[in-house]
């Protein structure tokens, strides 16, 4: 995928009691998504997979087999926060990603219609 690309992580499975989102001792599966958009803003191609956690080791897999380095790739700032998990630093590095605010979702509409057919 090249031009812009959305990609976000998340968890399916039901609620668990006792844990709460993304616990990592939890039996909720975890997986990535990646779309890309055109210049209209419209999905062009959705890439998904899971993953057995939000490492960099597991998200770079969707990264080095789907996404050109020449893409500009927005995510959340869950994802790639600006400060904090430095797990994910080679990924970040080595593409040109932009994190942005979701907005309540409003940012990455057509990702997070894709998530949702996927929990679905």
């Amino acid at each position: 995928m090249d031009g812009i690309v959305h990609v976000d992580e998340f968890v399916l499975g039901g609620v668990e009691q006792g844990k709460i989102g993304r616990s990592y001792d939890t039996k909720k599966k975890k997986a990535v998504t990646a779309v890309q958009l055109t210049k209209e803003g419209k999905l062009r191609r959705m890439y998904g997979m899971g993953i057995e956690d939000f490492s960099a080791r597991s998200l770079e897999f969707i990264f080095a087999n789907h996404i050109s380095k020449s893409a500009q790739i927005n995510a959340d700032k869950l994802l790639f926060p600006v400060t904090g998990w430095k797990g994910c630093r080679p990924i970040d590095n080595a593409y040109n990603i932009i994190q942005m605010e979701s907005n309540k979702g409003l940012n990455f509409v057509s990702l997070h219609t894709m998530n949702h057919q996927i929990k679905s």
